[in-house]
This record gives C-alpha cells, sequence and structure tokens, in this order.
C-alpha cells in the first residue's frame, strides 16, 4: 500500500499523495511532487500507491488516520473518484494530478495540462474551492435477479444509465489506451439507432413517472473531452445535479441534438430534456448498464442518486497560475508548524 514504513514523522507530513502506478505519468508526476516540495521548503510527501482492489479509497482513508489535512491524488477519474468517496464531507483539501486517459472531472475544473511542473504546482498551491458530489446507489443483477441496494457511491462528473453506458460497455481498453475519448465517440456512433428504454423516474421524491429514452444522465459537470458542453451552464458547486432524458423516436432528430451540441443552446434540440434535481429513482423495465464518470458499473436494476452539497475541496486554479502560490505556500507551513 505504501511506498515508506510507517514513521513518527507521518503525522506532521502535510502533503500525502494516492497515486496509481500504473498510471503513463506516474514516475514524471511523482519526481515533481517531491520536486515541488523540497523547493517550497516543506516535507516530502508521503506517498501511497493504489492497488487493484482498492483502487485508492483505503489509502486515502490512511492518510485521514494519521492526519492529513491536504491529499494529492495522481491517476484516471476512478482514482480520484475512490479518494474523493474518503474525503468527502472531511474538510481536507485535494489536489489532483490527472493523469488517466479521459480526466473528465480535472477537464472540467481547467485542471489537464500536459507540464508536469504546472500540473504539480496547481494541486499544491491552488485555491480550495468547495464543490458538490453526487452520490449514486443501485442494485445488481445477479443471476438474472436483483440484489440488495449498494453501498452509495461517488460521482463526480455524471452518472449514465442506458444507451451512453453501453457505448462505454463497448469501448475496449485497448482502444481507450490508443484512442482516449475518441474511441467513445466512435462506439456512440454505432448505438444511435438503439431502441429507447421504458422505465419509470421519480425526481425529488414526486411520485414516478413513465418515459421512455435513450438514456438518463444526471450530471454535476457539463463538459466532456472534445469540448462538447452535454449540459450548458453546469455548475458543480450549485447545489443541484443536471438531469438529461433523451425520449428520441426518429433518427433524424439525432440532427438536432448534434446542432445543439455545437451552438450550446439546449433549447435548440426538442429530443433533449433537461431538468435540475437533488434527487432522482430510476427503474429501468429491464436491466440497463449504468456508468459512473466513464467507468461501468454493469447490468442494474435502478438508479438512485442524491447530491451532497459543498462536500468536496478541490485545489483550482487562480486566475494567474503564480497569483496565489505565495499565500499558499505559508498556508501549507502554517500547517507545519501551528504555533
Amino acid at each position: 500500500m505504501s511506498d515508506d514504513a510507517e514513521s513518527p514523522r507521518d503525522a506532521g507530513t502535510v502533503v500525502w499523495a494516492v497515486l496509481n502506478p500504473v498510471a503513463k505519468r506516474y514516475a514524471v508526476a511523482r519526481h515533481s511532487l517531491e520536486r515541488a516540495c523540497a523547493d517550497a521548503g516543506l516535507p516530502a510527501p508521503h506517498v501511497l500507491t493504489t492497488t487493484p482492489d482498492g483502487g485508492g479509497y483505503a489509502e486515502a482513508r490512511r492518510a485521514l488516520a494519521h492526519g492529513a489535512r491536504t491529499v494529492i491524488v495522481g491517476g484516471g477519474d476512478g482514482t480520484v473518484r475512490a479518494v474523493a468517496r474518503a474525503l468527502a464531507g472531511t474538510g481536507v483539501e485535494l489536489g489532483i494530478l490527472p493523469l488517466g486517459t479521459a480526466n473528465l472531472f480535472a477537464f472540467n475544473l481547467g485542471l489537464r495540462t500536459r507540464d508536469p511542473r504546472l500540473m504539480v504546482d496547481r494541486a499544491l498551491f491552488g485555491i480550495p474551492v468547495a464543490h458538490d458530489v453526487g452520490w449514486a446507489s443501485w442494485r445488481e443483477i445477479d443471476d438474472g435477479r436483483a440484489g440488495p441496494p449498494t453501498p452509495p457511491q461517488p460521482f463526480l462528473v455524471m452518472a449514465g444509465l442506458g444507451h451512453d453506458a453501453a457505448t462505454v460497455l463497448a469501448t475496449g481498453p485497448d482502444a481507450k489506451a490508443r484512442l482516449g475519448w475518441a474511441s467513445y465517440l466512435a462506439r456512440g456512433v454505432r448505438h444511435l439507432g438503439s431502441a429507447p428504454l421504458s422505465m419509470r423516474v421519480s425526481v425529488d421524491n414526486a411520485p414516478a413517472r413513465r418515459l421512455r429514452t435513450w438514456t438518463v444522465l444526471v450530471a454535476n459537470c457539463g463538459i466532456i473531452p472534445g469540448g462538447i458542453e452535454i449540459f450548458p451552464g453546469a455548475r458543480p458547486d450549485d447545489g443541484y445535479l443536471e438531469c438529461l432524458e433523451v425520449p428520441i423516436r426518429t433518427p433524424t432528430q439525432w440532427a438536432s441534438i448534434a446542432w445543439a451540441g455545437i451552438t450550446r443552446h439546449r433549447w435548440h434540440a426538442a429530443a433533449l430534456r433537461y431538468s435540475r434535481v437533488r434527487t432522482l429513482w430510476a427503474v429501468p423495465d429491464d436491466p440497463a448498464p449504468l456508468h459512473l464518470d466513464g467507468d461501468v458499473v454493469g447490468m442494474v436494476a435502478d438508479l438512485r442518486v442524491r447530491v451532497q452539497p459543498a462536500a468536496l475541496l478541490v485545489r483550482r486554479p487562480p486566475d494567474t497560475d503564480a497569483g496565489d502560490r505565495p499565500r499558499a505556500l505559508q498556508t501549507l507551513r502554517t500547517q507545519i508548524n501551528p504555533e
């Protein structure tokens, strides 16, 4: 779990890092983080590496148990989500090193960069901003039967139930590694003609209504890589989740959806139904695929979603990346020596 043995200095270490060792830029990111801490006169970061089973949650919990007030996460959306699950509601600040294929959350927050030094600088010295967290629970299908509801799992960008999840499910790891987010778009074209799904949906505890839809998306952020705005104007800090239903009836309706995406005007697409929600419960007539932030969960019998407002403090770049660095550095040093 850790690259370092337990030692008395753990309690005095301000910067903890949870890094995915199989990420492409892991070695460069780790070296840049260690160098940045040394250059700023901070103690060496206490680095924990993830395991395939834990994904980062257990490592983040360990950092919290040792009094961490800052946790840097390096990896893809799954690693970031696992660490966010541990940190949500604790007041501990999260810095993100986007090292994965899509890094949807980092993309929306303006954190993606090819410069490892800038990436680390933003994670260490960015301004902490409170963000909402979406929580999802579902019933898995096992041997044709629905199991009990799962413990709530977080999503930071969006949860998708229906054919958009089928698109992600159909995208193999090799294509994802070669093409990145373009692999999802290529697969998505093959599902445009799929028949809509029948389901019941209840929003904010209102009576359920029936609908037929290509997918149901519930989102905390609005943009996917490529600059495509699924939810124009969405904010991850307003205490709401955005909801989208796509009740496609004819293939020609995809043209209006494409136009809405290009022009960024939701009202141009009659086949798109938007709303804002705090809770949602969707029950498809037949099991349907589910994804969280582009990571497939599998076939599920239902989906329950809620928002936890202002639950996660994420470090984001100020107007000028170097502008607030001295103040952030002083804050870190104060955490080391509170006197």
